[in-house]
């Protein structure tokens, strides 16, 4: 089973904060560009409690390295949250979906029935999410939007969306509520391949060549082959979500727009295939015309035929006629 703690917050000198992966931060320690040491001075810390931690190996077992890199808290020190359940779950594939789409530039989500393409602008990974009651969700992707097709669907959103992959549990109730209140679109979907896609995700990651080269691969299938993100937005989350300014109205508009040109485009190939459906009939019947036509230069080649072979036989006729009388007058 996959460690917890994948993720932490490094907050750089400049102030500037960037979610990365144990591994990654594994990897700035080597380089010196983070620090872990004195406890004071650490810079990496955890999405939930906001406490210091320190990114830890995984433990090399008959030359191989088992289990996954991981943040730990630092001795001495105990995360309030002890004993609860985390507010998300971990596994390979969720973390093999969120270093996909963090970097993703386009892809299609579907749900009742309706597809619609997302063009970001801006995607954070592992968002925390803080309410005015001082409450708090982290959203594994928070989406902020270029644009969409159909057009209406950045107003419906609110020109952002919320992803939640899971494999096992879904959203809290109260994490659909409060998103919804402040207007954050929250789309779930499993976090699960295609068959056909072959994909192997291994139960940990132990490196970064690892985690690149299945995110790797799961970026191209959404965002190439044409593969649609399954998902939905769940109804008491709708029921609560409340549009920013003026995009109600916006996507309403442009909503009437698009079903008028779709239900024009709709009679346009409707018009069409009559169209060439009697265009096919009209050239059969130039067909059958043409046939009927050479048909009938036939008749009449024949029917010239037969008169002049008539006359020719009646100018035989008369010409053995005469000489039938000739022979008479010889003969008497």
């Amino acid at each position: 089973m996959a460690v917890s703690k994948f993720y932490a917050v490094w907050r750089k000198k400049s102030g500037e904060e960037e979610v990365v992966n144990a591994l990654q931060a594994l990897e700035l320690k080597g380089r010196a560009q983070i620090v872990t040491k004195p406890k004071e001075q650490a810079t990496l810390f955890d999405l939930e409690t906001g406490l210091k931690v320190n990114p830890r190996s995984s433990q090399k077992k008959d030359g191989r390295y088992v289990g996954q890199p991981y943040f730990s808290y630092y001795p001495g020190e105990e995360s309030p949250l002890k004993g609860l359940e985390s507010s998300f779950e971990y596994s390979s594939e969720l973390n093999a979906f969120i270093e996909a789409f963090k970097t993703i530039e386009k892809f299609q989500i579907e749900y009742n029935n309706h597809t619609a393409y997302i063009f970001p602008k801006v995607i954070s990974p592992m968002q925390r999410v803080v309410f005015e009651d001082g409450d708090f969700v982290i959203l594994k992707l928070l989406i902020d939007i270029d644009e969409t097709y159909p057009y209406s669907e950045y107003y419906r959103l609110n020109g952002q969306l919320g992803i939640e992959f899971y494999k096992t549990s879904r959203p809290e109730p109260v994490k659909r509520i409060k998103l919804a209140k402040e207007g954050i679109p929250l789309f779930e979907a499993k976090a699960h391949f295609p068959k056909s896609t072959k994909i192997y995700v291994p139960e940990e990651f132990t490196s970064s060549e690892q985690v690149k080269s299945v995110a790797d691969r799961v970026r191209e299938v959404y965002q190439e082959r044409n593969y649609k993100l399954y998902g939905n937005f769940d109804k008491y989350h709708l029921e609560a979500f409340v549009f920013l300014d003026d995009n109600e109205r916006k996507y309403q508009t442009l909503k009437t727009y698009e079903d008028q040109c779709e239900e024009l485009e709709a009679k346009i190939k409707n018009l069409e295939e009559n169209f060439n459906q009697k265009t096919e009939k009209v050239n059969q019947l130039r067909e059958e015309i043409k046939q009927a036509e050479t048909l009938l230069r036939t008749y009449h080649e024949k029917e010239e035929y037969y008169k002049k072979l008539e006359k020719e036989n009646q100018q035989l006729e008369y010409a053995n006629q005469k000489l039938i009388e000739l022979k008479g007058e010889i003969v008497s």
